[in-house]
């Protein structure tokens, strides 16, 4: 590893990238799942007409996983639908999906209301569920993404691995995820290098700001051949939140005149309708040594209980289970080592 990330020149591969952006998704998770029809408008508008291709709106676990999880939204799957074909006329927008969570029947209902993309979201260490889900989305004429969750738990060779099965099951571009904010600028950029370098399949980067470098992620995924960038209004978004869109179009706009996002009008949209929205809690200390320790934020409540059940810090507890487990820890073994950290 190089240990320094250089900036990339103009017209550099950094250039190129382009912004997916994920406000009214992964932002939704920020507000409860609270967005109103009003606000859900007016952001499919403004980036509209920024000069955004790509939209994701919807639950923050995708189709259907209101229901599913009985943690709806706000405004429920199908209205989204309605207003996101009602108000865009040049962006595409699309919906995320999680296989369990979203039958193929969801996936067509959203095809028949003009969905352009989904986005299949599988835990890296087991990506076999993306492949029907992947056929079905291409024979509905959807240009499809699947998305590699916590990524940071597989080595370079295994990241490469997972990327191809997805290729192989017809992915128009795999999605690398910093599920943990816990990447740095130059593993990343060698990261996408070495996939890029093994995988032919444009691939895309999403990152969260547990450690404050989500935005140094996304230029570093972009310098090593990121064809897309996920981003988020004034960075809103789940946990410690994400790559900042007005920033992140600003950067691109630096390495690559006419850049085509209007950065300015991003940052006026980010300003008037995004950061006013009331939020829900963020724990700085649980967001910066879940990054450290990279530790996923679904599993902080758990951590939390079984840590005051045995009389430990929960921190202590945080790193002892990610030493032994980060995809997915039973409560059974987070309370034997909770029980093992007692004086």
């Amino acid at each position: 590893m190089t240990g320094v990330l250089q900036e990339p020149a103009p017209n550099s591969t950094a250039a190129a990238a382009e912004i997916l952006d994920c406000t009214l998704r992964d932002g939704s998770y920020s507000v409860d799942f609270r967005f109103t029809e009003e606000t859900i408008r007016a952001v499919l508008s403004g980036l509209e007409g920024a000069g955004l291709g790509l939209i994701e709106l919807g639950h923050g676990l995708g189709l259907n996983a209101g229901e599913a999880l009985s943690r709806p939204s706000l405004v429920g799957d199908d209205r989204c639908f309605a207003i996101a074909s009602e108000t865009l006329r040049r962006a595409a927008w699309g919906m995320f999906c999680i296989p369990g969570l979203a039958e193929p029947d969801h996936l067509v209902r959203a095809a028949d209301a003009g969905m352009g993309f989904v986005r299949i979201g599988v835990d890296i260490t087991d990506v076999s569920p993306a492949a029907h889900f992947a056929e079905l989305a291409r024979e509905l004429g959807l240009r499809t993404f699947v998305n590699l969750m916590k990524t940071n738990v597989l080595d370079e060779d295994g990241v490469v691995a997972a990327v191809r099965r997805c290729a192989g099951f017809g992915a128009d571009g795999v999605y690398l995820v910093d599920s943990v904010g816990g990447f740095l600028p130059h593993e990343v950029e060698e990261l996408f290098r070495r996939v890029g370098a093994e995988v032919s399949v444009p691939l895309g980067f999403h990152g969260h700001d547990n450690l404050g470098l989500a935005n140094a992620n996304a230029l570093a995924a972009a310098a090593g051949g990121a064809r897309f960038v996920d981003a988020t209004l004034d960075g809103i978004g789940r946990g410690a939140g994400n790559t900042v869109t007005e920033a992140f179009a600003a950067i691109l706009t630096r390495h690559r005149a006419g850049a085509g996002y209007d950065y300015r009008a991003l940052a006026q949209l980010s300003e008037t309708v995004v950061r006013p929205l009331p939020r829900l809690h963020d724990d700085r200390t649980f967001q910066v040594l879940g990054g450290l320790t990279q530790t996923h934020s679904s599993f902080f409540p758990l951590i939390t209980r079984c840590a005051e059940a045995a009389d430990v810090d929960v921190f202590e507890l945080m790193t002892a289970v990610a030493e032994v487990e980060r995809v997915r820890p039973t409560e059974q073994l987070v309370k034997e080592l909770a029980v093992a950290l007692r004086p």
